[in-house]
């Protein structure tokens, strides 16, 4: 009984990373032909992914991020992004459970360290640039609903692209909303929501976020891609 009992939990572990690596791959060609959409043969590379996806009510890629995610190497995990069209640059940090939405739309400049638990979201266009630094469970988002709208649905025909300059810091917590534009040097403490641009090497706290302080602006630390121990 116990054997069969293990068995059984290897082939579903064996089937799920089957899984995974295949709808990797579709996804992989789909990001091709988002790059390509005048292409005919992309596009015939890209129906297994819309096939699959619509399936699984388009749970599919969310799952092939979650398990990508919680892999153990930071290096793997980078390279599997980069593989989905995101643009990282060296002596990048992404520790566990990062949920990335519109990987393609990533950009992640050098030194950037992204704390556990974040939700990237680059639908609209996230641009992180050097040496930035987000904690645990920093929120980024760059779509929502509008609840003007009478359809309740989003605004894509607008620019809600989201932009951190060098050397900012995003408390544990942190909420940024669409449309944001942080500074550089600038500092949001933990647990503000922000709604509205951020100036350069300004600190800002609350709901919602407000300047209480202004940082040095002659910092000029630089981040070497080392994860250090978080115990």
């Amino acid at each position: 009984m116990i054997l069969e009992l293990l068995f059984c939990l290897v082939l579903v572990l064996y089937l799920k990373w089957i899984f995974i690596s295949m709808m990797y791959i579709c996804e992989a060609l789909n990001v091709f032909y988002i790059h390509h959409k005048t292409n005919v043969l992309c596009k015939m590379m890209a129906v297994p992914y819309h096939v699959i996806e619509y399936m699984l009510r388009y749970g599919g890629s969310r799952f092939v991020m979650f398990n990508i995610a919680e892999i153990p190497s930071v290096h793997f995990r980078r390279l599997l992004y980069k593989g989905l069209g995101a643009q990282i640059e060296k002596n990048v940090i992404m520790h566990f459970r990062t949920e990335i939405r519109g990987t393609y739309k990533l950009k992640i400049g050098e030194g950037t360290i992204i704390g556990d638990n974040a939700l990237l979201d680059a639908r609209s266009g996230l641009y992180i640039e050097k040496n930035v630094n987000l904690s645990s469970n920093v929120s980024i988002y760059t779509l929502q609903h509008n609840y003007r709208s009478k359809d309740f649905g989003c605004d894509f025909d607008k620019d809600l692209s989201v932009t951190i300059d060098d050397r900012a810091w995003l408390g544990c917590n942190v909420i940024v909303l669409p449309g944001v534009h942080i500074g550089e040097g600038a500092v949001c403490c933990a647990g503000c929501v922000v709604s509205k641009n951020v100036a350069p090497f300004t600190v800002v706290a609350g709901i919602p976020a407000k300047k209480i302080a202004d940082r040095p602006n002659d910092i000029f630390y630089e981040f070497n891609g080392k994860s250090c121990r978080l115990y």
